[in-house]
């Protein structure tokens, strides 16, 4: 048997959704385009129905806003919500209700939100204001007539616009059946499809008349809570699933200090052995490399260092030589750079061991030294 309530609250007779099927030369008329637009609205409220549920997503609050000649005026915020039926009700700007059309039963237009139109009986103490989805036509055309008639051609609205209507009820509208929990889901609990809802309103506020009709409506006598269904974005959901799951985000770590020299290193050329002393063999020139370290990445612009040599016994004839100028800049987002090509120069006969002294500093008087020995430079 067809389960009517699963295609469209609106057209229950109707237990398959169709759409046109387009091919040359076919012939389309208005019903046919009528079908291809309620193919994709009714997917579109069956989607909201099932997936979402319905209930106010944001806004429409209901807020006293008397003035002199409507003391029981109220104000329905701009917001956005659900329709039992799947319809999507926006509000784009606050609209206002005079709560005295409750004593009749009172409506508003869906083409003039702030107009209220008389209806029959209504309530007298306690009032429930409710909103639902409704159409409004729009753009009258003329139709040309058919035939060769020659009277007045009739008009058709060309459009229909989104809208709503705010109404007020004496009572809650009947309860709707209530989907299992997500504990009874997951403990094995099969969710059945439910069947529309007796009413396609949705309450907003429940709301105490004032005793007269001279009196104003207060914020007091409005409960924007107890009887609202609420439904909740995604966007929430996420963040709540977040903070619950994953706890308040860590604190940002503290701001890295700005690097300094670490050290100065020393190593025969191609060997990469890095330490702080090394011994070079007997030809002069000895090559050498060094390898200035920081403490960090050097910043913007590069971290500047000066390197000094002093020999040790002191000879006019040995110096070192090397290979760049001063001083020595490490490029930024690095913490370390290697200096190759760096030569000991032994000018004059004989041989002698010499030990030099490499000392490195920064700009913030951070120093480190390192020793090149030679072995008797010819």
């Amino acid at each position: 048997m067809k389960n009517l309530q699963v295609t469209d609250c609106t057209q229950p007779a109707t237990s398959k959704l169709e759409r046109v099927n387009f091919f040359n030369g076919q012939l389309l008329t208005a019903a046919d385009m009528t079908t291809e637009c309620d193919y994709f609205l009714q997917k579109l409220r069956r989607h909201n129905r099932f997936l979402h549920g319905w209930g106010v997503v944001c806004g429409l609050a209901v807020t006293a806003a008397p003035v002199t000649a409507t003391p029981w005026r109220v104000q329905i915020g701009s917001g956005y919500a659900l329709g039992p039926y799947g319809d999507e009700i926006f509000v784009g700007e606050a609209v206002y209700f005079d709560l005295a059309a409750c004593l009749s039963g009172g409506t508003t237009s869906p083409c003039e939100p702030n107009m209220v139109t008389s209806g029959g009986a209504g309530t007298s103490t306690i009032a429930y204001l409710a909103i639902q989805y409704a159409e409004c036509q729009a753009r009258p055309v003329q139709v040309a007539a058919s035939g060769c008639g020659c009277g007045n051609d009739p008009c058709q609205y060309s459009r229909l616009l989104d809208s709503f209507t705010i109404s007020c009820l004496a009572q809650l509208p009947q309860p709707p059946a209530e989907p299992p929990t997500l504990c009874q889901v997951n403990q094995g609990t099969l969710a059945p499809c439910l069947p529309c809802p007796a009413d396609p309103r949705v309450v907003l506020a429940q709301i105490t008349l004032p005793s007269a009709s001279t009196m104003n409506i207060t914020n007091s006598s409005i409960d924007n809570v107890s009887h609202r269904r609420v439904i909740v974005s995604t966007a929430v959901l996420q963040d709540q699933v977040v903070r619950c799951c994953c706890g308040q985000a860590p604190p940002p770590p503290p701001p890295s200090p700005p690097p300094i020299l670490k050290q100065i290193l020393v190593s025969q050329p191609g060997q990469k052995a890095w330490a702080t002393s090394v011994t070079l063999g007997d030809i002069s020139p000895a090559p050498f490399d060094y390898e200035l370290v920081l403490s960090g990445a050097a910043p913007a612009g590069g971290f500047p260092v000066t390197v000094t040599a002093v020999a040790s016994p002191a000879d006019r004839g040995v110096s070192v030589q090397f290979s760049t100028s001063m001083p020595v800049v490490v490029p930024q987002g690095n913490s370390s750079v290697i200096v190759a090509n760096n030569s000991v120069d032994f000018i004059g006969g004989g041989k002698q061991i010499f030990t030099f002294t490499l000392t490195a500093s920064d700009s913030s008087g951070n120093k480190s030294t390192a020793t090149v020995n030679t072995q008797g430079l010819a």
